[in-house]
C-alpha cells in the first residue's frame, strides 16, 4: 500500500517538477550561459567572452546607481509597509474596528489592482497638467512637476508602492492577531492587563515569525519591483528612479543605454539572483536564531 501511495504521489508531482524545470531552472541556467557571451539578442552568432560582462558591470556607474536606488527603495519600502500594515492591524484589533469589514476592505482593496494599471493611473494623476496639480492651483499654490523632479519622482514611486502593497501584509498581521487564543486574552484582561501589555507580552512574541516573513517578502518584492516603476516613471528622470529591474529591461530590450545588450543584462540578472539567494540565507539564519528563542 505504501508503494502504491508513493507511486501515486510521484505521478502527481511530475507535472509540477517538469514545469519548475522548464520554466524556472532551465531559464536560469540559460541566462547564466548568455551572461558569458557578447550578444545583443538579435544576431545569430555570439562571441564567448567569459566574465567580461561581470567585470564591466561592476565598473558601470549606471549599474551602481540602480543598485543604490533599489536598496533605498527596498529599505524604505519595507519599513513603511511593515510598520503601516502592523499599525492598521493593531487599530482594527484594539480600536473597536474588529467587526468593521468595510474598513478592512478599504485597506485590502488596493492589492486587487494591477501594478501596471496603478502606475498608469498615478502617472495621469500626477502629470504636470493632471488633477493633483489642478487642485494645488485652485488652492493658490504653484503646480509641481512631480515626474520631472528626481526627489519627488522617487518619493512618488515609494508612496504609491506602499499604498498598493500594504494591504497584503495587513492580512498577515490580522491572521497573527487571530492566532492568540481568546480564552488567554480574556484571562489577561480580567487580571487587569492593558491593551499595550497585551500587545507587548502576548501578541508580539507570537508574531515573531510573521514579522520575519513580512519583512523578508517585502524586501525581496521591493528589490524586484518593475511594472509599477516602469509605467509610472520609466526609471527617470535622469535615472533617479532607475532600479535593477528597469536597468535590466532597458539594457536588454529598449536600447536606452545604447544598442541592446542582452548578455550584459543577463549578467546583471545573475548578480541579482545571487544577492536574493544571500538574503534568503540571512532570513533563514534570523529565523533560527531570533524567532526560535
Amino acid at each position: 500500500m505504501m508503494r502504491k501511495d508513493r507511486r501515486l504521489a510521484f505521478i502527481f508531482l511530475c507535472p509540477l517538477a517538469l514545469s519548475i524545470l522548464l520554466f524556472q531552472l532551465y531559464p536560469i541556467f540559460l541566462n547564466g550561459f548568455y551572461s558569458l557571451l557578447n550578444w545583443n539578442g538579435l544576431t545569430k552568432t555570439a562571441n564567448f567572452i567569459g566574465l567580461d560582462n561581470y567585470i564591466q558591470l561592476f565598473e558601470d556607474s549606471l549599474f551602481w546607481n540602480a543598485v543604490g536606488n533599489s536598496l533605498l527603495f527596498a529599505v524604505l519600502g519595507t519599513i513603511l509597509q511593515v510598520g503601516i500594515s502592523f499599525g492598521l492591524a493593531a487599530l482594527c484589533e484594539f480600536a473597536g474596528f474588529k467587526k468593521g469589514n468595510w474598513i478592512r476592505l478599504l485597506f485590502i482593496l488596493p492589492v486587487a489592482a494591477t501594478s501596471a494599471v496603478v502606475g498608469i493611473v498615478f502617472k495621469t494623476l500626477f502629470a504636470y497638467e493632471g488633477p493633483v496639480n489642478g487642485m494645488i492651483s485652485l488652492l493658490g499654490f504653484a503646480p509641481v512637476n512631480w515626474l520631472a523632479n528626481p526627489v519627488w519622482a522617487f518619493v512618488l514611486i515609494l508612496l504609491v508602492s506602499v499604498w498598493k502593497e500594504t494591504g497584503t501584509l495587513f492580512i498577515y498581521w490580522m491572521a497573527g492577531f487571530s492566532s492568540v487564543p481568546a480564552e488567554t486574552l480574556e484571562a489577561a484582561k480580567l487580571d487587569g492587563a492593558s491593551d499595550w501589555q497585551l500587545l507587548r507580552h502576548m501578541y508580539l512574541p507570537v508574531m515573531k515569525p510573521i514579522l520575519v516573513m513580512c519583512a523578508s517578502i517585502t524586501f525581496i518584492n521591493c528589490l524586484k519591483a518593475f511594472d509599477l516603476i516602469q509605467t509610472l516613471t520609466g526609471g527617470g528622470p535622469y535615472y533617479a528612479t532607475d532600479v535593477l529591474s528597469t536597468f535590466i529591461y532597458q539594457t536588454a530590450f529598449t536600447g536606452s543605454f545604447g544598442s541592446p545588450k542582452l548578455s550584459y543584462a543577463c549578467a546583471a540578472a545573475i548578480v541579482i539572483l545571487l544577492v536574493a539567494s544571500g538574503l534568503y540565507a540571512v532570513k533563514r539564519i534570523i529565523q533560527k536564531v531570533w524567532v526560535r528563542t
